[in-house]
């Protein structure tokens, strides 16, 4: 009885990871990774090409106080 829970639970899992919109599916996983290395790389970018940092001192010295 037991085997013929693994296999319903087998073909269950097989048939969950070809859903679409299923976020465990080993495609959608790759997909995830990719989109988190994009994303981290362009986030990065960003804080290279602007400096957060001196964000407050060109501020204060642009902005005409009243």
């Amino acid at each position: 009885m037991s085997t013929v829970l693994q296999e319903l639970n087998k073909i269950i899992d097989l048939l969950e990871a070809e859903i679409p919109a299923n976020p465990e599916s080993p495609k959608n996983k790759r997909l995830r990774r990719r989109m988190e290395r994009a994303l981290a790389k362009y986030f990065n970018d960003m804080a290279k090409a602007f400096p957060y940092g001196k964000l407050a001192s060109i501020y204060n010295s642009n902005v005409k106080k009243e």
